[in-house]
């Protein structure tokens, strides 16, 4: 993050996002900072730099606020539906299954600031990266995510 200043002489933030071979660059001088910042330390593949479409598994869009600023919006979509595969595949292998209909994400009632289930065992916590919302199978939380 450092200040920047528009052509017109407004201030503003750039900001360099990065995450191993992800890149997220958020400028005026967007692919200057990417091909001759970054691309001094790092390999940046031709073809790469031009407007994000996905950053970390999170689809990237452009879009136009009500007040008629444009803005960036990131949606996790992608990424529910894979870790929604993984789990869907964790407990196929467990001969278990997510139920087909679900009337709520959560049970009525349920309060997760007060929730104290145990977090899943060791041989387990691996399939806790691809989905982070799930903390044990006996939790009240069930998500089936719809397309878009």
């Amino acid at each position: 993050m450092r200040a920047a200043q528009k052509d017109d002489g407004s201030a503003y933030w750039e900001y360099e996002l990065l995450y191993v071979d992800d890149a997220l660059c958020i400028s005026m001088s967007a692919e200057h900072i990417l091909r001759k910042e970054i691309g001094m330390y790092f390999y940046v593949k031709e073809g790469s730099v031009g407007p994000p479409s996905i950053y970390l598994g999170n689809k990237v869009s452009k879009v136009t606020l009500d007040n008629g600023v444009e803005a960036w919006s990131f949606s996790s979509s992608q990424y529910v539906q894979a870790a929604m595969l993984n789990v869907e595949d964790y407990l196929k292998q467990r001969v278990k299954s997510l139920p087909a209909k679900a009337p709520a994400p959560f049970a009525a009632g349920y309060c997760p600031e007060i929730d104290v289930t145990d977090k899943l065992n060791t041989a387990d916590a691996a399939h806790e990266d691809h989905c982070h919302t799930i903390q044990n199978p006996r939790s009240p939380f069930v998500f089936r995510p719809q397309p878009f």
